[in-house]
């Protein structure tokens, strides 16, 4: 079954202000080159070229979920797979889960 353009539009919507939302903080260890995002099956990936780095880290899936504290929304990703071994030991060791409070922006697109 097809997505309505509703929803479409409004996927699009959202992905563009996560990747606004992503790009300053991301700046200080490099660039994000690539980002999209999946809510049907509610799942990112990403392209960053680090500082000091020649090949890009490549996220190839970081699930999320939405969760709700009284009026404040957070974002949990998790189950990250990256490309570089030693950065995917580190999350599987030390960082399962990242939580985020939703900007005020993506929180209207989402509710």
């Amino acid at each position: 079954m097809s997505r309505s353009l509703l929803s479409r539009a409004k996927d699009a919507a959202l992905q563009k202000a996560v990747r606004a939302f992503l790009k300053p903080k991301v700046e200080r260890y490099g660039e994000l080159k690539e980002f999209d995002l999946d809510t049907s099956a509610k799942r990112a990936s990403a392209e960053l070229l680090l500082h000091g780095e020649s090949t890009p880290l490549v996220v190839t899936e970081a699930l999320y979920r939405l969760e709700r504290d009284c009026s404040q929304w957070y974002v949990v990703v998790y189950g990250i797979k990256v490309s570089k071994p030693w950065v995917q030991h580190l999350l599987d060791d030390h960082f399962p889960e990242f939580k985020f409070k939703v900007p005020e922006l993506v929180k209207r697109l989402i509710s």
